[in-house]
């Protein structure tokens, strides 16, 4: 893609390489991101771009879209989290984040998960062929680690993701997507994993009543790490999106 678009890619605030103050406290809504999403846009961009995310990114760029839309041209969404309207229903709750520590399962496992490691090849050996990353080629785990450990002050290296931050993203739901999808009308294109997806077989149907003229793909043995396994089926999404943004023909539904 980099070859024929000009691509950004954010380190959303507490991962990656950003310096930006990720703080868990007050966190209990993925609005912080969307709004880092929109200042770089504003400052780098003079006319409406394609949002590309996965997982919390695809979530952020459609929020960012919703409040935004003199910003956004498209939308092309990996495996956006887009859950059944009582989980934000259940969010809102006075404890609603705090009861998620315990209730939610991705936040429990993320909060016990190592963080430090001695060096680059213990941590590809740890992370190799478990849990999530059991689908990804070890070149994807390569690229993940690249910029998923910085150098500890204390020796060796750790997360730039940190185990504690992880697990209070997936406590904070105070978000409202569908509201989102709702607010859209640019074009998108969206795909979902066909195993352990982060879009709920309901939430589909809705969607399809909301937004008929979105491009919308399950992708036949993914997982919701989609990106990682079917990078193909991820580029040709994005194309996708950008091409009916110029108002261009879509893609067959095969190549999406």
């Amino acid at each position: 893609l980099g070859d024929r678009y000009l691509v950004w890619a954010l380190d959303a605030r507490g991962h990656g390489l950003t310096t930006l103050p990720a703080s868990t406290f007050g966190y209990t809504s993925w609005r912080r991101h969307r709004d880092d999403l929109i200042a770089l846009v504003e400052r780098h961009c003079t006319q409406p771009v394609t949002l590309a995310g996965h997982s919390m990114g695809a979530t952020v760029s459609l929020l960012a879209a919703a409040k935004r839309p003199d910003l956004v041209a498209s939308l092309a969404l990996i495996e956006p989290v887009i859950l059944p309207a009582a989980a934000y229903a259940f969010a809102e709750l006075p404890f609603g984040p705090l009861l998620q520590r315990w209730t939610n399962p991705m936040a429990r496992s993320a909060a016990n998960r190592r963080e430090r490691f001695e060096d680059r090849v213990y941590a590809a050996r740890a992370f190799s062929g478990r849990g999530v990353f059991k689908t990804f080629p070890p070149e994807v785990i390569a690229d993940y680690l690249t910029d998923g450990l910085q150098e500890d002050r204390r020796g060796g290296l750790r997360l730039s993701c940190s185990p504690k931050f992880e697990a209070a993203t997936y406590c904070a739901q105070r978000h409202d997507p569908w509201s989102a999808l709702r607010a859209v009308s640019c074009p998108l294109a969206l795909l979902r994993a066909e195993k352990g997806s982060t879009i709920a077989a309901a939430a589909m149907h809705r969607l399809a009543a909301l937004k008929p003229q979105a491009r919308v793909a399950t992708v036949e043995g993914a997982s919701h790490m989609l990106p990682m396994e079917r990078p193909d089926r991820v580029r040709a999404a994005i194309e996708s999106a950008v091409l009916m943004a110029r108002g261009g023909k879509r893609f067959p539904d095969n190549d999406l």
